[in-house]
């Protein structure tokens, strides 16, 4: 009969993902794993197989909306899709719970990696291809209510929204003083996106 696992993996991957998250790939021991998730080593190794194994796994486990509701969850959850776009970019830039690392741990990915590590790199590619998406179809949306400015070309807002939403996160990891400075970022795009119709019914 094979041996039971001494610890739960995915409370283990959920641990291994914040760990990460915070101190990144090259900072993090695996000593500090081991500390962290509280396992054996041998339990890491026989699990995950490696250190890159297990940050490949925590990585998917964020990804796969590990860390809470997805950007496609959150610009559907609006019957305004321009509501949904800023409540997007404002969770992005929210002071993280309790416990949560600052920032995102896919924005921090990209800035270790850079496109170095082809398998991670096709991971974040990934991810930011289902972002554009989501944004893409979230500002369709907002043209066929009427909310959305003219001349506004919704797959080239959709690549430009992604890309500073990535920035509001890096941003809101310098703290409290940049506050002022996102909530006039995220009004002054709205109000770029939204038409003067919408704004003046809004």
């Amino acid at each position: 009969m094979a041996r039971r696992k001494e610890f739960d993996p995915e409370a283990a991957l959920d641990a291994a993902m914040r760990l990460f998250w915070r101190n990144g790939y090259e900072a993090t021991s695996t000593s500090d794993l081991v500390d962290g998730l509280g396992i054996a080593r041998a339990s890491l190794y026989g699990t995950f197989g490696s250190k890159r194994g297990l940050y490949l796994a925590a990585l998917d486990r964020f990804l796969s909306g590990g860390a809470g509701p997805s950007p496609a969850d959150i610009l559907a959850s609006r019957e305004s899709a321009l509501d949904a776009v800023r409540d997007l970019l404002e969770t992005s830039a929210a002071t993280p719970d309790p416990g949560t690392p600052q920032g995102c741990f896919a924005v921090n990915a990209t800035v270790e990696h850079g496109d170095s590590d082809p398998e991670i790199a096709r991971r974040l590619e990934g991810n930011r291809s289902r972002l554009e998406t989501a944004l893409h179809g979230a500002l369709l949306r907002a043209r066929a209510q009427g909310e959305l400015a003219p001349g506004v070309d919704p797959k080239s807002a959709a690549t430009m929204l992604a890309s500073l939403n990535s920035g509001l996160k890096v941003l809101s990891c310098a703290g409290e003083g940049q506050r002022d400075r996102i909530t006039t970022t995220v009004d002054a795009v709205m109000s770029m996106l939204t038409s003067p119709a919408a704004a003046t019914t809004g």
